[in-house]
């Protein structure tokens, strides 16, 4: 996989943080990469301001979405069926939530 070539077909889709034009017709120089990531050097084409980004890939995932039992009623073994109201009283409590997440799970 040719981390610039991918980059330079994109970089169309962004424009630079300081002078807001197009990334399209950027520089591009690969600073650094090991396994699925990288570190580049952008440099935009009409300020010339320069930047470092990670760039970082996903592994390829299914092309196939699972299948899904989808029932009027749970089954027996699932329990009791989630309502709207369940739903609703879960986010209102997390919205009154001020801690971290570790306390939120204890």
């Amino acid at each position: 996989m040719d981390v610039l070539d991918i980059l330079r077909r994109q970089a169309g889709r962004f424009q630079c943080p300081k002078c807001g034009q197009s990334l399209a017709e950027c520089q591009l120089e690969m600073v650094t990469h090991h396994d699925d990531q990288s570190l580049v050097k952008v440099t935009c084409a009409h300020c010339q301001d320069t930047r470092l980004i990670a760039v970082a890939f996903a592994a390829e995932t299914e092309t196939e979405a699972p299948a899904i039992d989808v029932r009027d009623e749970p089954a027996e073994d699932l329990g009791v069926a989630i309502s709207a109201d369940d739903v609703l009283d879960a986010r209102l409590a997390l919205a009154g939530h001020a801690g971290d997440l570790e306390s939120l799970l204890r």
